[in-house]
Order: C-alpha cells, then structure tokens, then sequence
C-alpha cells in the first residue's frame, strides 16, 4: 500500500515553522521557554497522592508498596509515540516481547511485572480510571485506545498493591489517570516521519459552571519495518504496515457540592500486517462507563462504576518454506467477538487514626472465536467454533492506622468469586459437513481469599522505610482454557479447560530517601512465588513431517506442540533501584535498573525444566535519562534502555541477545503556544533481537526512526 511522503513533507513544514531552529538558522521574534512553563523539571515528591496501591488517596511517601509515577511532564519529556513505548522505558516493565507498539502483534501486549510475565496473557491488571482496560477474552491490553495526550499520570504498582483488586492482577496493577475537564483547553499535533509515518492527535476541553467536557483522538499511520532479521529475509517479508484510529470522550458533572457524576466512553479501530502479506489483524473496540462518587455528612465517600468493553478482533497465520519465498495460510481467525459488563461499589471513611474502605466488584465475560484451518490448495477443510462465559466477582475490606505520625500500617482481605461455564468446541469438516468433534467442557465454581499486610516507618523526614507480605490469584482467561492457537513456526499450543487458577505468595521490604526537590532515591528487595503457574510446556519440540499430535492435532512439517498447563512453582526474587536527582535547575538525571533471575522452581512430572529461566524474563534490565531545559534555546532528552539476554520458550534453547537502544529529543516553545519537535528512536541505528523460534528465525527491533512534530496548545 502506497503513501505520502508523510515525512518529507512535515520536515519542511517543521524547518519553516520553527523559524529555522532545526535547520540550523537562529530563531528572531519568538519568545523561548521550555517545552511547557507550567510544568518545570523537577524530582518527583513523595508527597505525590496516588490512588491505585491502596484503592484511596494516598501520599506516595505513606504507601507500603514499591509505587513508580509517571506524570505528564514526564510524559512530554519521551521520545515515545504511545503509551507501551512509554511504559518499556521502567525496568521490570514486561512484555510478551519488547518492541515498538506501532508493529506490535495484539498476542505481544501480554503484560507481566518481576518476571512474572511472558505469556500471551497478562499477569497485570490494565486500568484507565480505575475501569480495567485488559482484553476480556485474550487478557492482552490494547495500549492505543489511550493516547499520551489524554493521559494525566500513570502509577505503576508492583506485587503487593493487586490484592485489593483482584483476579487478573498478580504480578500488580498499571492505573492509567486520563486528564480532567477542570478548565477549557485545546491541543493539537501533528507529526511525521522515517518508515512513512503519520501521526495526528487533537484534545479539546470545555469546563462551564459544574460541567465538563473533554474530547479527543487520534489517528497513526506508519508502513513499519520487516521483523525478519535481513539475512534470513525472502521474498513473503514485508513490513509491519499498521493503522490506528481511536477516539475518546469524558463528561463530568458536579451536581452538588457532595454529588459528582462522570461518563466515560472510547473507540478504536486498528488494521496490522504481521510479517508478510497473508497475516493481517483487525481489532474493533468500543467501551463505555457511567460512575458516581457521592460524598455522606458523616465523612463516608462512595464511588460507584459500571462499565461494558465490546470487541471485535480477527486475525491470519501462514505457513513459510525454509526460503521464506513463498507462504500459505495456515489459520483464519475470521471472528472472535467478545464482550464484558462490570460495576464496582467502594466506600471508604476515617475513624481517627483508621481509614476504613471496603467494596465489591463484578465482571462478566462471553468471549468466543470462529476460525477456519487444515488448508489444502489455499482452501479451509475444516472450521472450529469454540468460546464460553466467566464471572469473576469479590469482596474487600482495608484498614490504614496511622498509631504515630511515623507509623503506617496496611491490612485488608479479598474473597474472590471465580465461575467458568458454558465452555464449548465444535470442528466441522468443511468438505462433507460432518462434526469431527463437539465438546462441552464442565462449569466450574470456586472462591479464594487473599491477604495484604504493609508497614511504613518514617525515621526521618527524609529516610522511611516500608515493608508488605501479600497474596493474590489469577483466573485463567477463556483463551487459555478453550482456544487453541499457532504460533510463528509452526507450533501449536493447546487450550486446557482444566486449568487451575493461579496463586501468588509475596513480600518486599524497601528505602526511599529524598533530599527536597534535588535528589530521590529508592530500593526494593521482593521475593513472589507464583504456585500452579500456567505456562506454554512443550509435548513435541519439532516434527520433521506434518502429522497428528496429541493433544494438539494437525501440526505442520517443522511445528511443534505446546500445551497451556499448571505447570508448578515460578519463583522471582528480585531487586529494583531507582534514582533521580538534579545538580541544577536546567538539569535532571534519572536511572533505574531491576535484577530479576525468575525461573521455574518446580514441575511435577517435567522435572527437565526445573532451574530454567522464566521465558522472555531477562535477568538483568535498566534505564536512564539525561534531560536539559534551557528557556532561551532548546530541551533535550536522551533515554537509554539495556535489557539483558532471555530465553524466547520453555527449555531455554532458543536465547534473545541483550540490547542497548538509546532515543533522543529536542523540543522548542516557538511561541507560548505553539511548540516543534524532533525525535530519533535508535539513535546509532542498533540491529537488537527480540525473538527467535525453534526453528531459528530471528525477529528484530525497530531501525532507527526519526521523526517532528508541531504541537499547538491554547488556553483562555
């Protein structure tokens, strides 16, 4: 598909517009400032509230729990175009595999924390306004339904900080905070460039009285970069070509001093091609919400939400000979449909040094996946028709006493609600008509309790010290219970109805010093055992010839079957250390690093795997920033990511190489509204893996990119 030369075109748009900054002419009439004069750099307090770790407000300094924030300033400050490649940039951040979002395959958005992660579904909880954003049926998060300009903060919790909300949040919980309509504004961007690419944003405020409005969206469009590593490359390699259009609106009322009302609703509609030209995806998403916080004269808060996520998704896989000149489709997911309805209640109130919350909240889930499959001469032979319903409900109740001004404790208990039914897998022989198979799989109904104790000692009004011990669970998805699925290779991994939920036992113990606006400093120690862990475990590693697999069924020449299991005891013991500090008011320097050596600590009966790294997990990981402001000329950041080699499967044979990728950007307020860009993503144009399967087909990362934008914001 042919384009523009988006990136021609705007770059002389930018050399004009910025009067010659980037061109290498001195800019005259402009007043220079920073990139934004409300929002300085400045060394993140702890007295920042967040909302996520505990489910209330709370200051960052009196949370028990490793909690990392991201805020809008330092939003402005990345070179990332969406919020995945925003996010990479924390260590012990996870993907299935870490890449650019923009060529991202939907099954690579799996999200782990700690090394708790690389599977296709999410062991962490997505949310946008404490509403989970997670796929219903996949358990993947589509990153693009929220735009970085839409985004206030987002606050990471590591571990401990998902009990409160349960299933789905293990390894812990990413609130994503979307900005507010509290004053009318606009803001608009445009930016294009290498890989033919274009991207367009708009948000527009209005706040009257009691109300306010807030809309936006956005639209990208990019012909990719070829995955394939080039010498490996044929013929059927072409570029991740993507294409993404997402819209959003939010509505907020104040009915009364004590009544705030609020609705919230998107859209997004994006098309990949995924590595060569028989393997395109679609996703279809609309989501909606309705919620209330009323304010009681006793002092109690309740806040209530209710929420629908309605998706449409369809996906192709092909098969390649060993030249990779010629391929044939192997699967067509042509529908996959699903929806989810939820609502949560929570109140919350302080009793002297206690504040009290508790809640409840309630998900359902239908999710189900028509594909076409066993192709012979271009033609499907067979087609299966699989799908089932969840419900996932809980109950909670937490305490924060405060016995000293030094002294915070944190306890609270979860009983959650798991129920699966209606689970199904139908394959018709498209040829004669006939059934091949009709199974129903059997409704399921248990409840499990979960616990979360912290501490937090204030020794100083610079040094605290906090401690938690905590524990969760995760529901297995319907994917992973009922549809089976193929993977680049040939491999194919089985459902497993049978799968039991799994179950997490963790504690940390940490420091945070912080000397004013100048210097903070954070360190982690944790330990989390993950128990009736589900991973992908190999039955068959490679068949030479197409053949029957049990229990996967038709698997190609040079394939391989995998079987989604409980398959034992993952364990992560792991370090975090993050730092920030600045020498002088136009400088900030940032670092974090994670040590994370999970690895599977028990299998029963695959007693081969014991001692193996945690798939995708690397052992070592780190980055940094190095950010310059200066009013009368330009801000310019550098962002470094190190992540450490991994193992891409199970029996650890198939090993990713460790990468260093370094990202810069440049900004100019031309005038007090209106602001122009450059970002080069890799700078030094490094060729960096990050996956290879079985057969040793090597995927890489994203060249190097460089791009500019203009940026206009207005406000009365």
């Amino acid at each position: 598909m042919q384009r523009p030369g988006y990136g021609r075109v705007l770059a002389i748009g930018l050399c004009v517009a910025a009067g010659g900054v980037f061109c290498g002419a001195s800019p005259t009439g402009v007043r220079a400032q920073q990139s934004d004069p409300d929002e300085p750099l400045e060394v993140l307090p702890l007295e920042e509230l967040v909302v996520t770790a505990t489910r209330t407000e709370t200051m960052v300094r009196d949370v028990p729990v490793n909690v990392t924030l991201v805020t809008r300033a330092q939003i402005r400050q990345s070179p990332a175009k969406n919020l995945q490649d925003l996010l990479q940039e924390i260590p012990g951040f996870g993907l299935r595999l870490q890449t650019r979002g923009s060529v991202a395959h939907p099954s690579w958005q799996a999200i782990g924390l700690r090394g708790l992660g690389g599977s296709n579904t999410s062991r962490t909880l997505v949310l946008v306004d404490g509403v989970p954003l997670n796929d219903p049926f996949f358990g993947w998060v589509r990153w693009s339904q929220v735009p970085l300009e839409t985004i206030e903060r987002v606050e990471l919790v590591r571990g401990g900080g998902s009990m409160m909300w349960g299933s789905r949040g293990l390894a812990g919980v990413i609130n994503i905070i979307t900005r507010s309509p509290s004053e009318t504004m606009l803001s608009l961007g445009l930016q294009g460039g290498s890989l033919e690419t274009l991207q367009a944003d708009g948000v527009a405020a209005i706040h009257a009285g009691r109300m306010g409005l807030l809309l936006s969206g956005e639209y990208f469009d990019s012909d990719g970069y070829i995955l394939t590593r080039e010498d490996q490359r044929g013929d059927i390699d072409v570029p991740n070509a993507s294409r993404t259009a997402t819209f959003n609106g939010k509505l907020e009322l104040e009915a009364s001093p004590a009544v705030r009302l609020y609705a919230q609703g998107s859209y997004l509609d994006q098309e990949k091609l995924f590595a060569t030209g028989l393997q395109p995806n679609t996703t279809e998403i609309g989501f909606g919400r309705l919620g209330a916080t009323l304010d009681a004269p006793d002092g109690s808060r309740f806040t209530a939400n209710a929420f629908t996520h309605l998706q449409g998704y369809s996906n192709a896989l092909s098969s390649a000979d060993e030249t990779r000149d010629t391929e044939r489709l192997s699967l067509d997911q042509f529908d996959v449909p699903s929806t989810a309805l939820g609502a949560d209640l929570r109140w919350e109130r302080a009793f002297g040094q206690h504040g009290l919350s508790a809640g409840a909240d309630y998900l359902w889930v239908e999710g189900e996946a028509w594909e076409d499959l066993v192709f012979r001469d271009g033609v499907a032979t067979q087609r299966r028709h699989t799908g089932g319903e969840q419900i996932l409900g809980g109950l909670y109740l937490q305490d924060e006493f405060r016995p000293t001004g030094r002294w915070q404790l944190t306890g609270g208990v979860r009983v959650d609600m798991w129920q699966t039914y209606g689970g199904f897998r139908q394959i018709e022989d498209l040829t004669s008509g006939d059934l091949r198979a009709d199974e129903t799989f059997l409704d399921r109904t248990e409840w499990f309790a979960s616990h979360n104790l912290g501490v937090r000692f204030h020794q100083t009004d610079r040094l605290s010290w906090r401690g938690s011990f905590y524990s969760g669970l995760r529901v297995p998805v319907a994917n992973e219970l009922y549809k089976p699925f193929r993977r680049s290779g040939g491999v194919v991994v089985e459902a497993n109805a049978a799968l039991d939920p799994e179950r997490m036992l963790g504690a940390e113990v940490g420091v945070d010093y912080q000397i004013g606006a100048t210097f903070l400093a954070r360190l982690t120690g944790y330990w989390a055992e993950i128990r009736d862990a589900i991973l992908e475990a190999t039955i068959i590693g490679t068949v030479d010839e197409a053949q029957t697999v049990d229990p996967c069924g038709f698997v190609p020449a040079g394939g391989g079957c995998q079987q989604r299991d409980n398959i034992g005891t993952v364990r992560s013991p792991g370090l975090e250390a993050e730092l920030e500090f600045r020498p002088r008011p136009a400088w900030k320097l940032s670092a974090s690093y994670a040590l994370t050596p999970a690895e599977i600590a028990d299998a029963p009966g695959r007693e081969e795997l014991v001692g193996k790294r945690t798939i995708r997990t690397p052992v070592h990981q780190a980055a940094f920033r190095i950010a310059h402001s200066a009013p009368n000329l330009l801000d310019v950041s550098v962002t470094g990511r190190y992540l450490g080699p991994r193992f891409d499967e199970d029996t650890n044979v198939s090993r990713i190489d460790d990468s260093l990728v370094l990202d810069l950007r440049v900004a100019r307020q031309l005038t007090r509204a209106v602001g122009a860009y450059v970002t080069v993503e890799n700078l030094f144009d490094t060729e960096y893996e990050i996956a290879e399967n079985r057969r040793g087909l090597v995927r890489v990362g994203a060249p190097l990119a460089v791009s500019g934008g203009l940026r206009v914001r207005v406000a009365p």
